[in-house]
C-alpha cells in the first residue's frame, strides 16, 4: 500500500466482514459471493468519495476469487485488474490438501479456526524471507485475525470464477513456488480471459508471501508497471 501511494496512488484495503477491523458474528461463514458483495460496497463509497466511475483493483490469495468475481459481476466498475498468488480450478495437490483440512482428522469443522504462528509462516519460502519481515507478519496477523474463517470449505465447488465473464484489462502474477498458484492450473484461465489486454508473470523462487518476501521489489514493480500504463 505504501509502495503504491508513494507512486501517487489513492490505496484503500478492504477488510471484508469476518476479518481485520470489519465486524465478525457466530454466524458468519465467508463465502466468495458474500465478500464480493463487500467489495461493491466499498468501491461504491470510494467511488462516490473519489468522484471516480473505475477503480483499479488487486486481489492475493483467496482474494482472487473475490476480486474476480465482483470483476465478473461489475466490469464498469473496474479499470484494471491484478490476481496475485491466486487459482482456479485448483491443482491436484491443492484439493488434496483442501480435503484433508475439511476432513479435520475426523473431527466436526467449526466455522473458524485459531490463528497459529506455525499457520502463519507456513507460507513463506525458506530462504526467501526476511526473519523481522515474517515475525511482524505473524505478530500483525494474531493481532488482527486471532481467529480465520474456514474459507476453504467453498473450494470443493471449484472453480468459481468463470474467465469468459472477465473482460477487463487483467495481469496475473504468483511467485515460481507457490503451493497453491501454478501454471498448469493458471495458463489455461488466462488463455480465456476475455479480453486481449492481459499479462500473465511468474517471478522466480517466490511463493505464496511473495508480496513480503524478497523479490518483493519485483513484484511492485510489475504491479505498478500495469496499473501505471495507459
Amino acid at each position: 500500500m505504501d509502495f503504491l501511494a508513494q507512486n501517487g496512488y489513492d490505496v484503500w484495503a478492504i477488510d471484508i466482514h469476518g476479518y481485520g477491523h470489519s465486524d465478525r458474528t457466530a454466524n458468519d461463514w465467508i463465502d466468495t459471493h458474500s465478500a464480493a458483495a463487500d467489495i461493491a460496497a466499498a468501491v461504491e463509497y470510494i467511488a462516490k468519495l473519489r468522484g471516480v466511475p473505475k477503480i483499479n483493483l488487486l486481489g492475493c490469495s483467496a482474494g482472487t476469487q473475490r476480486a474476480g468475481v465482483f470483476t465478473m459481476e461489475h466490469p464498469e466498475k473496474v479499470a484494471k485488474l491484478i490476481l496475485d498468488a491466486g487459482f482456479w480450478k485448483g491443482t491436484a495437490e491443492l484439493r488434496e490438501f483442501n480435503r484433508k483440512r475439511i476432513e479435520n482428522g475426523g473431527q466436526p469443522l467449526p466455522r473458524y479456526r485459531a490463528s497459529t504462528e506455525k499457520d502463519l509462516r507456513s507460507d513463506f519460502i525458506e530462504g526467501q524471507y526476511e526473519e523481522d519481515v515474517v515475525e511482524e507478519s505473524v505478530k500483525v496477523g494474531m493481532q488482527l485475525d486471532p481467529q480465520r474463517p474456514n474459507i476453504f470449505v467453498e473450494w470443493v465447488n471449484l472453480p468459481i470464477l468463470d474467465p469468459a465473464r472477465i473482460t477487463v484489462p487483467t495481469m496475473i502474477i504468483h511467485g515460481e513456488k507457490d503451493f497453491a498458484a501454478k501454471e498448469e492450473d493458471l495458463l489455461p484461465f488466462y488463455s480465456q480471459l476475455n479480453t486481449h489486454d492481459k499479462r500473465y508473470i511468474l517471478l522466480p523462487d517466490g511463493g505464496h508471501m511473495l508480496i513480503l518476501e524478497k523479490g518483493h521489489r519485483r513484484f511492485q514493480h510489475e504491479v505498478l508497471s500495469f496499473f501505471d500504463r495507459p
